[in-house]
Parts: C-alpha cells; structure tokens; sequence
C-alpha cells in the first residue's frame, strides 16, 4: 500500500517522505529503486499547511481561513532511517532513493522474514501482528533491560525468564525487592539466599562481617584466621571428626579460638572487634549462614526460573552474596570447559536494580565480578541480563559491554544520553523515540535482533508481586474488612 513519495535529498541512510495519509512513528516502510527494497523506519513526523506555516501574522486571515478547517491543505512529513536492503540479505543500502520515488507500508511477510526467524517471542511490532523472536545464542553477548519506573521492566523479564526455562534453559534471577520469588512464574525454583562460609572468599566473609574497606588491621586477623579454619575444618570433615548437626556452630568457634590464638597485644583491641562482628554475624544471619548447603552450581536446576530471594537482607549482604553466587558460577562452568567436574549447562544470570548492585560511583563485589562475566562470560556459556531504571547511575563500563538492550519508555534527558553514548547501535534518532513509547512498548537492540525493532512486548500472564497495586479495590476491601470485624465485636458484645 503506497502511502507517500520522496522528497528532498536523501542518502543511504535516511530520507524524508511527504504523505496525505495518517501513520505513526515506528512504521515500518519500502521504498523500491535501482533493484534495491529499502527496508526504513518512520522515525520522526510533522503535519503542517501551506496556507499555514509559521510565518503567518495576519490573525484575521487566519481566522477567515480556518472557519472551513476541512478545506485547509495540509502535509505530514516524515523521516525514513534507511535499515536494510532486503534484497540483499539485509545489508545496508548503498544507494539513496531518488526524489519522488513511491513509498509503500512493509507488508507482514516481509516484516516476518526479518523479525520472527529467533527462537524466543517477546511481542510484536508496534502496529501490528507480526512476532518478534530474540535470537538466543545472542544472549551470549549479553543484555540490559532499562527503562523507567512503571514502563514494564518486570513484565519484560518475566516473559523472557519463563520462556527461557520453557526453552530448557537455566535462568538465576537476584530478586532484589522478591517480586519473583512470590509470583507464578512457571517452572520457579525459589532458592534460598544460603551461604557456606567453606566456599567464601575472605574478602566476601569480610563484607558479611562489615568490616570496613580501610580496616586493614582487622582484615588481616580475620583473613589469616579464615584460611587456617577453612582448611582445618575441611579435613575435620574428611575424618569424620565433626558433628554435622552442629557443624555450623564448630566452624565459628573453631574461627574464633584461631582469632585467640594471635597473641600480638598491639592488636588486642583490633581481635576483639573482630570477634564481636563474628557473634553479632552470627546472631543477624543465624538463618542464611549453613555450612551443609552446597555449592550454588549444584544448587541451580536446568529448564527453570531459579530465583534468589534477596529482599530480606541488607544491602552489603546482597552485594556479597550476589557476587559469591556469579564467581561460583562462572567458576564452575570454567571447571566444566576445562574437562573437570563443573557445572553441566549454560546459565543466564539476571541482576535486579543493577544500578545499586553495578553503580558506576561505587565500587563493589557484585560490580567486579559482573565486569568479568562481560568480558569473558561468553566464552564459558555464563551470560548477563541487567535491569535497571537509572540508566545514568549504571557503571558505564559494563552497559556498553552489553551489545543487546531492551529499552522501554525513558523520559529523563540525561538517562537517554548516557544509553545513547554506550551503544553502538543505537542512532540518535531512535534514542530520540523513547520518550515516546507507552508502557510495555520497548525498542529492541543489538544481535538478538536482525535490525532495531519497536515492539509491544508480550502481557505475562500470571501474577507478578511487583505490578502496580490497584489502590481503590484495596482501600474498598480494607473498608470492607473493617466493618466485618465491627460486625463481628458487636455480636460477641
């Protein structure tokens, strides 16, 4: 269907097109010529009238004018980014159109042979009917979901997650504010946010400790206090000299008789404060910390949504736990690689509010080890999903390591500056459309994707503890509530 011509220069990668008819930014369009089939996309619109451009002055002209508004002439103008030559496997166009050439709607087979051929379906062009599957070995290089509160992150990663595990993939999701864990996800396997002090570095027990950065002094004590109980309480555990019902308890006084045994009295004060974080660690994680709870590679199940529950903990604590479980992980499936005894299956790891966890003006453990799962993940079939709503407080190094992005409606000027810079593949004139989309509509990026897409992700069906509450059915079942129960006292008065 012609719905407008060329007009005005044009080169290889845009154009500008005049139509009488009504479209939409987002709209998918051919232009024909020299045996090429551009493939573009209606990135930016103008309506206007010759009889009344901005240089009119004459109210009253205007006012003649517009008493008959059906008969004012008028334009829409619109600029095509010039995508793909579909009749060369899709490469870029190197020939501009000429003026005056026709342009036409894409037709839904033509628009299916570009975006349906991946494995996994996130939703549909924006105006249309037609699927758009993300390539699942592009996952490997990785992904952000980034959008503004309220615009569908939730949505979008629970639809990926569930039809990733459908898949028979094996997705570990750190629920930061538990909104995963209480939903009906299928295939969910709520994990525990369990710790085995066996398997922690003394950097990451020091965190769970909250020994501060710049306490040199008490590292140093516990540090050399860990590693002489770890290895000691792994060969008590070889010879069967320890009770595993209290095993737990014998590795925390094993670790402070150790702390004791340094005698240096300039570190008296320095040991004591080491041993009171320990008591006071073991009082507020009595319930996380487990010496009989295995490695999380062997905890990880395959075809399903492994979900850690993270809302009850601490900030630091998260950190910590997060960064142990992405090392192990990434660890493990190094082992694996390398003809050892590792984790069997690839895993795609997804962190909640990656902002907090990979903040570019902190540092923390989680934030090293992600960086090290971009740069090398991909190699070992260990790869990243980040979700976040501030873009801008990202650390800038990881965002731009991940060459796939979903990107939902994003409002703040600075925000869509800062995704703009660390992407490749994302031109000025589709960061400029991001304002524009409504919730749950994203543009879709990177090699999960033959060319840019504009979509409406997918409804997830099910519950989710995260979705925006109904605040007028919960102040009426609250009021109804109430008065049951006054009910209830008066007939027992």
């Amino acid at each position: 269907m012609d719905i407008g011509f060329v007009i005005g220069e044009a080169t290889p990668q845009e154009a500008f097109m005049i139509t009488l008819g009504s479209i939409r930014l987002g709209t998918y369009v051919v232009i024909e010529y020299d045996n090429v089939k551009a493939l573009g996309l209606v990135t930016w619109l103008t309506r206007g009238s010759p009889l009344l451009d901005k240089q009119v002055s004459d109210i009253e002209m205007v006012q003649d004018i517009t008493k008959n508004k059906e008969r004012i002439p008028h334009y829409i103008k619109a600029k095509i980014k010039m995508l793909c030559d579909l009749n060369q496997a899709c490469k870029l166009p190197t020939l501009p159109p000429y003026p005056g050439n026709t342009v036409r709607l894409a037709s839904p087979q033509e628009l299916e042979n570009i975006f349906s051929a991946g494995e996994l379906r996130v939703g549909t062009l924006v105006g249309t009917d037609v699927p758009v599957n993300i390539s699942i070995n592009s996952l490997s290089r990785h992904l952000a979901v980034l959008a503004a509160t309220g615009s569908g992150k939730s949505n979008t990663v629970a639809v990926l997650s569930e039809r990733i595990a459908n898949l028979g993939g094996s997705i570990l999701i750190f629920d930061y504010h538990g909104e995963y864990s209480d939903s009906d996800i299928n295939n969910l396997t709520v994990l525990e946010p369990k710790l085995n002090p066996l398997e922690l570095s003394p950097r990451e027990f020091a965190t769970l400790l909250e020994i501060r950065s710049n306490a040199f002094i008490q590292y140093r004590i516990l540090r050399r206090a860990f590693v002489e109980t770890t290895k000691a309480f792994r060969e008590g555990l070889s010879k069967g000299e320890i009770d595993l019902q209290s095993s737990t308890e014998k590795f925390f006084e094993m670790l402070e008789e150790s702390i004791d045994e340094n005698k240096d009295e300039k570190k008296k004060d320095a040991k004591d404060e080491v041993i009171t974080k320990i008591e006071e660690f073991q009082d507020r994680y009595s319930g996380i910390v487990d010496i009989l709870t295995p490695d999380i590679s062997q905890r990880i199940k395959n075809g399903t949504v492994n979900v850690v529950n993270l809302s009850s903990m601490e900030p630091e604590s998260m950190d910590a736990l997060a960064s142990h479980y992405l090392r192990k992980i990434l660890d493990s499936r190094k082992t694996t690689k390398r003809g050892g005894n590792g984790l069997a299956f690839p895993v795609i790891t997804v962190i909640e509010e990656a902002h907090i966890f990979l903040s570019k003006d902190n540092d923390t453990l989680t934030k090293t080890w992600a960086s090290k799962i971009a740069r090398e993940g991909r190699k070992f079939g260990v790869s990243l999903i980040i979700v976040s709503q501030r873009p801008k407080g990202l650390d800038e190094n990881i965002l731009s390591q991940m060459t796939n992005k979903i990107i939902l409606k994003i409002v703040e000027p600075n925000d869509k500056k800062y995704v703009l810079e660390s992407s490749d593949n994302l031109s000025e004139d589709l960061a400029e459309q991001l304002s524009s989309l409504d919730i749950g509509e994203a543009m879709v990026i990177g090699k999960i994707v033959r060319i840019p897409a504009i979509i409406k992700v997918d409804r997830y069906p099910g519950r989710l503890a995260g979705a925006d509450p109904d605040l007028i059915q919960e102040w009426r079942e609250h009021a109804k509530t109430k008065e049951m129960n006054s009910k209830f006292v008066s007939f027992g008065e």
